[in-house]
Order: structure tokens, then sequence, then C-alpha cells
């Protein structure tokens, strides 16, 4: 091998080592796209969590907010969180204060919010691996799919309006945005 190609293999080794020493012994901070890993399970568990007042979204517990959808027959918006996590608290103070935002959700939507502390059955049956984590549901519970991460105002609100329009039906997220 010649001495450039060893030199740029040892390079890669010690990028990606690095990055991997990095991300295990920095497990609060953010990962990529606003993805931050969940806490060890708690031993706590709770079925259903009560409304959660962290912003003015009219958050419901989870399973009175499935039972709302069914008779209401609107989609669900469930979000996954934790008091420490970082960008929650971005979502919380930005994403979820927009008027916009509030009102698209208040009037098409059943928002349900998890805290994953306290209702770590609950994260793990929906397969929750970091925070925030946005599930988007049909009425009757069917899972329709999720994002992790953090999304601002006008992200959210694309999302929210191809969920709601049932869009995802038939046309591609990408082909979406196109045409709005």
């Amino acid at each position: 091998m010649k001495k450039e190609n060893i030199l740029v293999v040892v390079l890669v080794v010690l990028a990606v080592a690095g990055g991997y020493i990095y991300n295990t012994t920095k497990s609060s901070e953010p990962l990529a796209q606003g993805v931050i890993p969940l806490k060890p399970e708690s031993k706590t568990a709770v079925e259903n969590s009560s409304k959660i007042n962290e912003s003015d979204i009219s958050w419901k517990g989870y399973t009175p907010g499935l039972a709302l959808a069914g008779k209401t027959n609107k989609p669900i918006f469930l979000y996954f969180s934790a008091t420490w996590c970082t960008y929650c608290a971005k979502l919380k103070q930005t994403t979820f204060k927009d008027k916009r935002i509030l009102e698209y959700l208040e009037k098409n939507f059943v928002s349900i919010q998890v805290d994953t502390d306290k209702n770590q059955k609950l994260s793990n049956e929906w397969k929750v691996r970091g925070l925030p984590t946005l599930w988007f549901l049909e009425p009757d519970g069917t899972k329709i799919n999720s994002i992790p991460g953090y999304l601002n105002a006008n992200q959210l609100l694309l999302v929210l309006k191809y969920i709601h329009t049932k869009s995802y039906s038939t046309t591609s997220f990408q082909d979406f945005m196109k045409q709005g």
C-alpha cells in the first residue's frame, strides 16, 4: 500500500473512533438533527399521563386522547418528551408557541404528550429511542409515521397539513412540498 493510502485509512479510523467516543461519553449532548438519546429506563411506569401544561397546546393524556380522537375522528399528534430534553424545551419555547401551530393543532388534531420518564412502558411500546419524537396517527390509532428531533414552526405546519389532508396516502412528502 502506498503511504498516502495508509495515511487516509488511519485518518478515517481516527475520525470514526473519535466520533464514537465523543457520542458515547457525551450522551446528554444533542445528536445530529436535534435527537437526544433517552435516559436509562425508569422503574416507574405510568399507564396514563394526565394533561401536561407545558405550553398553550391542549395536551391530552394517552388513553383519554386516543378515546377523544376516535370520537371526534381527528388524527393524533403524539409527542414524546422529557423535562431534561434540550430540544423538547426548544420546541416548547418556539414551535409550540407559534400561533399557526396552536390553531392548526387545536382545530385539526388531538394532541397527546407523553413524558418518557414518567411513562417508560409506553415509550418502550412505541420504540422511542431519542427525544423529541413526534408520531402521527389515524383517529383509530393506526400509525402513519414519526419524526425524530426538532422542527421549527414552518416545518411542523407543513407536516401537519400533509397529515391532516391525508396527502400521505396519494403523494410523497417531497411532492407535497413542491405543491405548497
